[in-house]
């Protein structure tokens, strides 16, 4: 007897980021030193050629899996740093978002006709070739001529954000240097 299975509708997804301790834990090894084989040809523990990141040598075996080069897929390891890091491929995009929101309310720096007249424009615009990427540039270029936020139970004072890179985002503001010169 043959069983038929129905289709399901999937309500709702769900995206989000997990604890760095889950990834600590899924983690094959935790990788310390830069080093990749020590002085007899052989990859060394805990750095960035552990056999439990999987192989590549023919002769060795994975020690997470037990497979073999070409058929172990590999597993990742996890490294501590001292600080933060941002990911340089995300560097634009987070320095954009922190232009485009508000600095205290945390909404975009966008009138609601503001909102409906992007809304209406990428409506009209469905048919034509119009990247997500223009979009989000249209956006920015309007939430810049916002010196305050316009939302009325907010309307606190924006500032351009600058990003020092590696790491540091930061709000320049005007300081009067006649503050500053007594």
């Amino acid at each position: 007897m043959r069983t038929i299975q129905t289709p399901k509708e999937i309500k709702a997804i769900t995206f989000g980021l997990m604890d760095p301790e889950e990834y600590r834990e899924m983690s094959a090894t935790k990788v310390i030193t830069a080093d990749t084989y020590d002085d007899d040809g052989f990859p060394i523990d805990m750095g960035l050629m552990d056999p439990r990141l999987g192989v590549i040598d023919p002769g060795l075996e994975c020690r997470t899996c037990g497979q073999r080069a070409g058929s172990c897929n590999g597993h990742f390891g996890h490294i501590e740093l001292a600080a933060p890091v941002i990911h340089v491929s995300f560097s634009k995009l987070i320095r954009r978002l922190l232009r485009t929101t508000c600095r205290k309310c945390s909404r975009i720096v966008l009138t609601e006709e503001e909102k409906v007249g992007i809304k209406d424009r990428y409506k009209r615009a469905k048919g034509l070739i119009l990247s997500p990427e223009t979009v989000a540039k249209d956006i920015v270029r309007m939430t810049k001529k916002h010196d305050f936020c316009p939302h009325p139970d907010c309307g606190a004072q924006q500032y351009d954000i600058q990003h020092e890179k590696p790491t540091t985002f930061y709000e320049v503001q005007d300081v009067l240097s006649s503050e500053y010169s007594n």
